[in-house]
């Protein structure tokens, strides 16, 4: 259509100054003027041909790009579909442990994290289940996948763009905080690991921040895990700046700072920056009761049994990845 209308715009630029010069208006003009009609038609003419040309280039570059898309859709609607084949329940039994994992990241990885993380809600949970007979039948066992595939997964929803999957991820994470390590980094999400997104929305950030706190509380009360909790704790107080959750987060952290001014902790490293006590110490002046009464007796609760649990930490024992807990990496 576009093509169309330039053609004839040209078509009437190009006959209205012959038909004005040799038209009963102006007489029948001379040889002159009409050489100079002529070479004014030829440039309207050779313009013409330049811009049906260009915009047949136009269409062409439009109609590839959106098959390119389609392809591209298509191509990973395919991988998806057949990383789905992965997690489903073969006739010979449940899909092996390696197969759940490659089929959830596979998932997770092909823009499909929420429906990578709804799958993980079974899967995960079965570790509880191992060795019973699976619900669901075609096997003599309930499947599972390690602790440490279901972080990824859900390192993959808490980084995607959907708020769905975002959600059911921390209330994954929340539901099964109790079963992970503090001071093991493959059990907490790099996502939220040293770093924040504030755009989370409210119920996420409160499964986050309480799934931290229980993980914390049930990882063994050494002072890697006060470490990581309270640099953790800054973290999230650092980057969001809405009041309720500075509140929060600020009483957190006054429950286990007089512990690591016991344990003579100045400084830590929180990705390329160093926070130190005294970053710290300022965070606690923020504590605030929430509004809401309810959340402010939960968070009263999680406070008390966290500064509990922080009383109790003794010095960092020599085992495996003590040295990790000294930093919490960027993502």
């Amino acid at each position: 259509m576009l093509i169309l209308l330039s053609c004839l715009s040209l078509l009437i630029a190009a006959v209205l100054p012959a038909v004005l010069l040799r038209g009963p208006l102006l007489g029948t003009g001379d040889s002159a003027q009409l050489a100079a009609v002529l070479t004014y038609i030829g440039v309207l003419v050779t313009a013409s041909v330049s811009l049906v040309g260009y915009g047949i280039n136009l269409q062409t570059e439009q109609r590839l790009g959106k098959q390119q898309q389609e392809d591209q859709r298509q191509l990973r609607l395919d991988a998806a579909m057949r990383a789905g084949q992965l997690v489903s329940t073969r006739d010979s039994g449940p899909a092996p442990p390696a197969a759940l994992a490659s089929g959830l990241l596979a998932l997770a990885r092909l823009d499909h994290a929420e429906l990578a993380v709804v799958l993980l809600v079974d899967l995960w949970s079965g570790e509880q289940n191992a060795g019973q007979p699976d619900p669901r039948g075609g096997g003599e066992s309930w499947p599972k996948v390690s602790t440490e595939t279901a972080i990824l997964v859900i390192d993959a929803a808490l980084g995607s763009t959907s708020s769905s999957a975002r959600l059911v991820a921390a209330e994954l994470l929340c539901r099964n905080a109790t079963r992970l390590d503090a001071c093991q980094s493959l059990h907490w999400p790099s996502a939220v690991d040293g770093c924040w997104d504030a755009t989370f929305s409210p119920r996420t950030k409160l499964l986050i921040v309480e799934a931290l706190l229980r993980m914390t509380m049930a990882s063994p009360a050494e002072e890697g895990a006060l470490r990581s909790v309270a640099v953790r704790l800054y973290g999230i107080w650092n980057e969001d700046r809405t009041p309720e959750v500075r509140g929060c987060i600020g009483k957190f952290i006054g429950k286990i700072i007089d512990r690591l001014h016991d344990f003579g902790v100045k400084q830590f490293v929180h990705g390329p920056k160093m926070v130190t006590i005294q970053k710290l110490q300022a965070a606690t002046m923020s504590a605030a009761v929430n509004p809401d009464d309810y959340l402010a007796k939960l968070s009263d609760d999680l406070g008390d049994a966290l500064g509990q649990w922080a009383a109790s930490c003794r010095t960092q024992p020599a085992r495996p990845g003590t040295l990790a807990t000294a930093a919490i990496l960027p993502r």
